[in-house]
């Protein structure tokens, strides 16, 4: 079908100061506000369906998701900590730092001098310890914190605040009616617009016989001081879309006289359907793919400016 896999399911992007981001939505709504309008719009109509995907950590100070977690050194409070482990010699009993057992890059015990081969045969690792580098406190386990860092709050897990993180999926009864609007009508009013028209979807336009025809979009813009009328229709099938719609279309733009009458066909035409298109002299694009149907407008409208 037409939204086939790319947006079955919409995944989150977590950007580690935005968070939560839908790059494929951003890029028709324009920006994260409008994309996050646009969605819960979509959920309201029952067009998608949210499911639980993560968990946002937000700053109870400032209300900034650039938040990270910190160790911190339970005397002096410093997140200079370092993480070291401690290691016996088996044979002499020494323990110590692994640090201490180094020397030009070759394992040596501190204590009786013997060189050290292998891990586990000569010497062993027997723990794990803490040591800070601001006042050389040496400690079990550091304090871990939460850290903003636009405001520089440190906050537990008490006073911390959580956004939930949603993926969306298709509710496959408006999977059409979400490809028309979503993936469809949104990049065609903004490519549009950059042409210079002014739109709306879906539109009313009276004909010459005084009755008011529905389009999926039409676009209006002055040209040598006459108005001039662009009209787009889709058809969206699971098969080739055959001559009854293109004669449909026709009966509505032969009434209302636009510049040029755009079918767009999903997945495409017929061979019947074609010929009448070309002998009605619509202009007709076909594609299964979202990036097929707008790039097929960019060359309509560059044929007819």
């Amino acid at each position: 079908m037409f939204t086939e896999g790319n947006l079955i399911e919409l995944l989150p992007e977590i950007h580690p100061v935005l968070g939560a981001r839908y790059p494929k939505i951003e890029d028709v709504a324009g920006d994260r506000k409008k994309t996050e309008a646009l969605l819960d719009q979509l959920v309201r109509a029952g067009i998608l369906r949210p499911k639980f995907f993560d968990k946002i950590m937000v700053c109870p100070g400032c209300s900034s998701k650039n938040v990270t977690y910190r160790y911190y050194c339970i005397q002096c409070g410093s997140h200079e900590i370092e993480k070291r482990e401690l290691h016996e010699h088996i044979e002499c009993g020494t323990i110590d730092s692994d640090d201490r057992f180094l020397r030009d890059g070759v394992h040596i015990c501190p204590r009786c001098g013997k060189t050290l081969a292998k891990l586990g045969a000569d010497y062993r690792q027997v723990g794990t310890w803490f040591r800070c580098r601001s006042c050389s406190k040496r400690f079990d386990a550091p304090e871990g914190k939460h850290y903003c860092r636009e405001c520089g709050l440190k906050f537990g897990v008490k006073e911390s605040i959580f956004d939930d993180v949603y993926s969306y999926s298709l509710d496959k009864a408006a999977e059409t009616e979400f490809a028309k609007e979503v993936l469809l009508l949104l990049p065609m009013k903004k490519i549009l617009r950059e042409t210079g028209y002014e739109v709306e979807a879906p539109s009313l336009v009276r004909g010459v016989s005084g009755t008011s025809h529905t389009f999926d979009l039409v676009g209006f813009k002055t040209e040598k001081d006459q108005r001039a009328v662009i009209t787009v229709d889709m058809v969206i099938s699971d098969v080739v879309c055959r001559e009854e719609h293109v004669v449909s279309v026709f009966a509505k733009t032969f009434d209302v006289s636009p510049k040029k009458s755009v079918l767009i066909a999903i997945p495409g035409l017929s061979d019947t359907a074609k010929k009448l298109a070309n002998l009605y002299k619509l202009e007709t694009i076909e594609g299964a793919k979202p990036e097929q149907i707008i790039q097929g407008l960019h060359e309509v409208l560059n044929k007819i400016s």
